[in-house]
């Protein structure tokens, strides 16, 4: 965020409803009637929010002054310094807004029909135009800044599962047959959630133990759904099932040792995990894709330390050309992501061009991206 004046205010703009663009960074809190934060301050809006900031037919925002390059005035000799050591990011997961909308529209509906005769066939459906979109630039990685606050948590939450377990289980190296199968696991890892009381599911505040206990039945009963239908793979199943299971056994449904996690599980789990930092919920605000990424590498006791590996080499938190602040208060532009150390990227900084090679210059090793 742009700071302004002796005593570090930000500068805030109201703009009204139909001048708001894409870009724009929220100066406050986008809230429901409930008063719950559906899209934070301090998000960059996509197209996404912008509708449903619009649809919600609110007067206006608060937003902080744009950071780009027409808001910044960044010299010449700067920018010439950018293209020199500008390299585009690999290839990452694009979904159109109409698209992932659509997704977990439909994604409500076999929730909420999960003993329709049609529900397999459905869900395969979803999954297909799902796994077309992913595959069809190729992509190899996943922008965290796509994952985005909706009304919907949990259809929001499975089609984000299910990305980022397939983009964990292709730098992993699993075969598209396989990476196939995944990505069903991930899209329907939580389908048992129909079955949990929405006043458990939706909580605002701490669950009790019975509660907790309640919420755990949901992979059991997810694992129930789809073995009825008899349309599932066995390895699917295990996914649905174990995906909450722990590498050091103090997981459920079956407190399985770490020998007896299946692969699809411990992708899954990591997945899940970090798509549940970076999202608001009712009981939590969420936090930065850093902040996650730092999480999940502490939480080496309970998921597959192979697994996060893949999964920190499928991530891009920076996308090249972003602008970020540094923790030296400096503004800077990412022109190049290292696919081992995704939080320390390679940036220049606006005003002098100085280039802070975060990942591999040794001086630069106390800086890090805010």
């Amino acid at each position: 965020m742009i700071r302004e004046g002796k005593e570090g205010m930000e500068e805030k703009l109201f703009v009204r409803r139909d001048d708001i663009q894409i870009g724009m960074q929220l100066g406050e809190s986008v809230k429901d009637i409930r008063g719950r934060a559906m899209i934070e301050n301090g998000v960059y809006l996509d197209a996404y929010q912008v509708r449903y900031i619009k649809e919600k037919k609110l007067p206006g925002i608060y937003i902080y002054r744009v950071r780009d390059d027409k808001d910044i005035k960044i010299p010449e000799k700067t920018k010439q310094i950018i293209r020199q050591h500008r390299k585009p990011d690999r290839a990452k997961i694009q979904l159109s807004v109409e698209m992932k909308k659509q997704l977990e529209e439909r994604m409500n509906h076999i929730f909420d029909h999960t003993e329709d005769k049609d529900f397999a066939t459905n869900s395969l459906d979803i999954f297909g135009e799902l796994e077309s979109a992913i595959f069809k630039n190729d992509a190899v990685a996943i922008d965290v800044n796509l994952i985005k606050i909706s009304d919907e948590y949990t259809f929001k939450h499975s089609v984000d599962v299910a990305a980022i377990s397939m983009m964990i289980g292709r730098e992993y190296g699993l075969p598209k047959e396989e990476l196939h199968q995944l990505g069903i696991a991930g899209l329907l890892h939580d389908v048992g959630k129909a079955r949990i009381p929405n006043e458990i599911l939706n909580k605002p505040g701490k669950l009790t133990d019975d509660e907790f206990r309640v919420i755990q039945d949901h992979s059991l009963f997810g694992y129930e759904i789809l073995k009825e239908k008899n349309s599932f793979s066995p390895i699917i199943l295990d996914g649905v099932l174990h995906h909450h299971e722990k590498m050091n056994g103090m997981g459920y449904p079956d407190n399985l040792g770490s020998s007896q996690i299946s692969l699809f599980s411990r992708i899954i789990s990591v997945a899940d995990v970090f798509d549940a930092l970076v999202t608001k919920r009712p009981y939590k605000g969420p936090i930065t894709g850093r902040e996650a990424m730092e999480m999940v590498l502490a939480m080496g006791s309970e998921l597959d330390n192979a697994i996060i590996q893949s999964f920190i080499e499928s991530v891009i938190l920076y996308p090249v050309d972003t602008i970020v602040e540094l923790s030296t208060g400096q503004m800077a532009k990412v022109v190049e992501n290292n696919k081992r150390y995704p939080t320390r990227p390679k940036v220049v900084e606006l005003q002098t061009g100085m280039v802070y090679d975060l990942c591999h210059d040794m001086e630069c090793n106390k800086i890090i991206v805010l």
